[in-house]
């Protein structure tokens, strides 16, 4: 505990010598009014070449990106109807994202989904909000306003190098607008099948002349699914409130600060399958669970001259839950440094890392602690270059990043790029990595009760002190052409990862212990075709097609932990059409095919329609799975604890109002 004390009042004495040392004497020097500061607007147009930062740690054009990379504008968020971050990315060409219940999602890139998926790195500005025990994401604990979001920029593939470990098979990071850009007040009111109601609001403004700000909040309530044809009557009722705010300061030309908080409580109803406490067989659920969760980040950035620029990021989330079986409670410090420059006609980059994660885990009938560890660290720095080659046409991205952590050490996930410009119209990259996946908390530290399949015997499954970081090598090539009117993009993959955790049973009468070890190895290979048609500005097109397959080998004796050998297809189209200047349109249809959840292919059809009342008013009215009727998204045996509740068709009527 003292350890983590130690890191937060670091973290606080950070922000107060930057508050102390640079606030004071930059608001003297402010020389930029608020109303002079461009308002971005990254549009969807096919002619527009998005800036992205996600993908090499620094903004630049989609066109000069060595990474398979896909942008959701805040106009396509809008269009489309969603509530949810989780719900916008199914519209992500080549994302895995199934509904386990109207709450609860798996979600990932490039690899079949769970509801404890541990290889997508999540952010939002640029701050992890992963769980340590499973290094994953809560996403139904995620419910920021979406108005308030900018873009959300998805690198399907390893991010490593520049992100840490666990972006093994992607980057989300959810970047929200600027304060500068949200400064009025905006109430947006929705009711519909599911959803009793839901309000959120933003109320911002400006701070003398030199910063802004703004306060958001939501509050929603959710009825549980529908009577179905499911052996339990679904449970998947909820309730969320959020409250946050944001502050940005432009200090002087070359000196900017950012401090962002939120605060999110969750009360939710889910069915889960637990082991019987005297015959230890299966038995249904029905539980309700609360999740507390408060991200805290503070980011200076400083110009220091025309080529370079650096800065500083110190960040504390909190999150706490209680379910009937686990009840967590962590908190996470991390701080990050980076420094970009330009050395002679080479882009240059680097940083240091450092997180320290305070754990408390209770025991229970079915978690215990087997180490006991409260808390683990790591640490570590990486370094970028990019050369250019022949001027305009060939660039070499090289650069490699070193972390430490108290689980198993050191790891090295080097990576090398090569982008290929011919022309304005054609761009062709191809790159070689290695990324590394810490063993998450649970895997490490914990002893799970799971329920029997033999004959009633008390079944464990344990972790392991000795178990290693999961190594994957991923080679990438990828192909992008736009015109005027029409957008192409393609992604190949082929990732091999080797120490990927696996199970090995011991019976040792009368209990079997199912032990975590690293035996594994993973195959996936597959690819990403996305094709945008823009004829006119009133019509917007987009088709994306996506393959993948998975094949495990494990040692002999051994079972694979996250599933068998699979395949999975994704088809998405997507229309987006203008009726007349206050009318607009939007349609689109999921096909999800493959082996590996255990369900039926199926299709969804999402239908949208929004009418611009006025200049300040606007309603919308969304139907989601449509067509296809009551269908389960995800019923993968292997996904402990998580029932899957049939997803049924549902309405949404949503009126926004600005001021």
């Amino acid at each position: 505990m003292l350890k983590s004390l130690n890191a937060t009042e670091l973290l606080l004495a950070i922000i107060l010598l930057f508050n102390l040392v640079f606030i004071p004497s930059s608001l003297a020097e402010s020389a930029t009014p608020l109303d002079e500061l461009p308002s971005l607007d990254f549009d969807e147009l096919m002619a527009a070449d998005i800036q992205v930062t996600s993908a090499m740690k620094r903004l630049q054009s989609m066109s000069e990106t060595a990474a398979s990379i896909y942008v959701l504008t805040n106009k396509e968020i809008v269009q489309s109807g969603v509530t949810s971050v989780a719900q916008a990315l199914t519209l992500v060409p080549g994302m895995q994202v199934r509904k386990i219940d109207n709450n609860q999602w798996a979600i990932t890139a490039r690899s079949v989904a769970g509801r404890y998926s541990s290889k997508l790195l999540v952010m939002i500005d640029g701050q992890s909000i992963y769980n340590p025990g499973f290094a994953g994401v809560y996403w139904e604990a995620l419910n920021i306003p979406l108005f308030d979001i900018e873009r959300i920029e998805v690198v399907r593939g390893q991010g490593g190098l520049l992100w840490g470990s666990n972006a093994t098979n992607g980057v989300v990071n959810i970047i929200t607008k600027h304060s500068v850009d949200t400064r009025d007040t905006v109430v947006q009111l929705a009711s519909g099948s599911h959803i009793d109601h839901k309000v959120n609001f933003r109320v911002g403004g400006d701070l003398a002349n030199y910063s802004s700000f703004r306060v958001f909040g939501s509050v929603e309530e959710a009825d549980k699914s529908g009577e179905s044809r499911e052996l339990v009557n679904p449970n998947d009722h909820s309730k969320k409130k959020t409250i946050g705010g944001r502050i940005d300061l432009n200090l002087n030309d070359n000196l900017s600060f950012l401090a962002q908080v939120d605060y999110t409580h969750i009360e939710l109803g889910q069915n889960i399958a637990l082991a019987d406490l005297t015959t230890y067989t299966s038995h249904l659920v029905e539980d309700e669970y609360s999740r507390d969760h408060i991200q805290l980040m503070t980011r200076l950035e400083h110009r220091l001259s025309a080529d370079s620029n650096q800065m500083l990021q110190a960040s504390i989330s909190s999150q706490q839950g209680e379910q009937r079986h686990y009840q967590d409670k962590f908190l996470i410090t991390d701080i990050d440094y980076q420094m970009n420059t330009l050395l002679n006609n080479i882009q240059f980059d680097w940083g240091l890392n450092y997180r320290y994660n305070d754990i408390a885990v209770e025991d229970s009938d079915y978690v215990k602690s087997i180490h006991n560890i409260n808390s683990y660290y790591h640490y570590g720095g990486f370094v970028q270059a990019q050369f250019t080659l022949i001027p305009d046409t060939l660039k070499l991205i090289v650069g490699n990043r070193s972390e430490k952590n108290s689980f198993t050490g050191w790891g090295h996930q080097p990576m090398a790029r090569l982008l290929w410009t011919p022309d304005s119209n054609h761009t062709l990259w191809t790159a070689i990595s290695q990324g590394i996946r810490i063993p998450s908390f649970a895997e490490y530290n914990e002893s799970l009760l799971v329920s029997s399949v033999y004959g009633g015997l008390r079944t464990e499954l344990v972790g392991n002190a000795n178990i290693e970081g999961e190594k994957s090598v991923s080679k990438e090539l990828g192909y992008r052409y736009s015109a005027k009117s029409w957008w192409l993009d393609v992604s190949l993959f082929h990732t091999r990862a080797r120490n990927v955790l696996s199970v090995d049973p011991k019976v040792n009468y009368p209990l079997i212990n199912l032990d975590f070890v690293s035996g594994g190895e993973l195959t996936t290979y597959g690819g990403e075709a996305i094709i945008k048609w823009q004829p006119y500005d009133k019509l917007s097109t987009e088709l994306g097609y996506s393959y993948s397959s998975n094949n495990y080998h494990s040692s002999k004796g051994l079972i694979p932990a996250l599933g068998g050998d699979s395949y999975l297809r994704q088809l998405i189209a997507k229309t987006y059409f203008s009726l007349t200047s206050t009318h607009s349109f939007s349609a689109i249809y999921r096909l999800e095919g493959g082996d590996a959840y255990g369900t039926k292919d199926y299709g969804a059809l999402d239908l949208s329609w929004h009418w611009q009342i006025s200049p300040t008013v606007m309603l919308s009215v969304t139907g989601n799975n449509l067509l296809y009727g009551q269908h389960l998204e995800h019923a993968n045996g292997d996904e402990l604890f998580s029932i899957g509740t049939y997803i049924e068709p549902s309405y949404l009527a949503k009126i926004t109002a600005k001021f």
